[in-house]
C-alpha cells in the first residue's frame, strides 16, 4: 500500500516549477538594479557636467564684480543666469549693449569649450560618451534663453508690445551667442513672456526693474537615438 505521505509526481514537478520561477525572479530583480544603478551613473556625471558650467560662469560674474546685474544658480533642470535688462539693454530697445556682449561671449565661450558639449573629444569622457552609445542614447544639451519686461505699456519705438520686446531681446541673445561661440542654433530655443511671469511685485521701481530681464537656462538630459535602426 503507497504511503499517503510520499510526494506524487506532480508535487515533485511543482517543486522544480516553484525554483525556477523564484530564480528567473531573483535574476530579473538584480538586472532592473543594475540597469537603475547604471541610469543613475549617467544622471550623476550629467549633475556633474552642469556643476562645472554652473561653477565657471559664477566665478566670472564674482571676478568681474556683476553680482548687482547677473546671478547664477543651479537649479533641479540645470544652470540658470538670470541677467538684469535694464543694466544691458536701452528702455524699449532689443539692442544689446558693449557690456552685455562680452558677457554673451564669455558664456558662449564658456560652453562651447565645456564638457557637456565635447564629450566626444574630451578623454576623460570617452567612457561615459561609450556608455551612452552602447544603450542607443544622446546626450542633449538645451540653452534656452526667455525675454521678461515689467507692466508698462510700450510707448513709441520699434516694438507694439512687452511680448514684441521680450521676444526680440531673448532672441538677440540667442543670436549673439551662437555666432560668437559657434555653438550650432539647433541647440537654443528663445521665448518671450512680456510682462506676464513677474518675479517681484511691478507697484515699485524695484520691483519693475528686477522683473525686467533675460533669463538664460542651461539644461541637459539623456534621450533615446531615434536615428540608429
Amino acid at each position: 500500500m503507497a504511503n499517503s505521505d510520499s510526494p506524487t509526481p506532480k508535487a515533485y514537478w511543482m517543486t522544480t516549477y516553484g525554483d525556477m520561477v523564484t530564480l528567473l525572479l531573483t535574476f530579473f530583480l538584480l538586472m532592473i538594479v543594475i540597469l537603475n544603478e547604471a541610469e543613475n551613473n549617467i544622471y550623476r556625471m550629467v549633475d556633474m557636467l552642469l556643476n562645472e558650467a554652473e561653477q565657471s560662469l559664477n566665478q566670472y560674474v564674482r571676478h568681474n564684480k556683476l553680482d548687482r546685474y547677473i546671478s547664477v544658480s543651479r537649479t533641479t533642470k540645470g544652470v540658470q543666469l538670470t541677467i538684469s535688462g535694464e543694466y544691458f539693454f536701452d528702455i524699449n530697445s532689443a539692442e544689446i549693449k558693449p557690456e552685455l556682449k562680452d558677457v554673451l561671449a564669455y558664456i558662449g565661450g564658456t560652453l562651447s569649450q565645456s564638457r557637456l558639449l565635447r564629450i566626444q573629444e574630451d578623454q576623460e569622457m570617452r567612457g561615459f560618451y561609450e556608455a551612452l552609445r552602447q544603450a542607443n542614447h544622446n546626450l542633449n544639451v538645451e540653452i534656452r534663453v526667455e525675454g521678461h519686461t515689467d507692466n508698462w505699456p510700450i510707448r513709441g519705438g520699434k516694438y507694439r508690445s512687452n511680448w514684441e520686446l521680450s521676444t526680440a531681446r531673448a532672441l538677440e541673445v540667442v543670436q549673439y551667442i551662437s555666432s560668437s561661440s559657434g555653438i550650432p542654433e539647433a541647440l537654443f530655443s528663445s521665448l518671450g513672456y512680456g510682462e506676464f511671469r513677474p518675479i517681484e511685485d511691478n507697484i515699485t521701481e524695484e520691483g519693475r526693474s528686477k522683473n525686467r530681464r533675460v533669463e538664460i537656462f542651461i539644461d541637459a538630459d539623456i534621450t533615446a537615438n531615434n536615428d540608429v535602426k
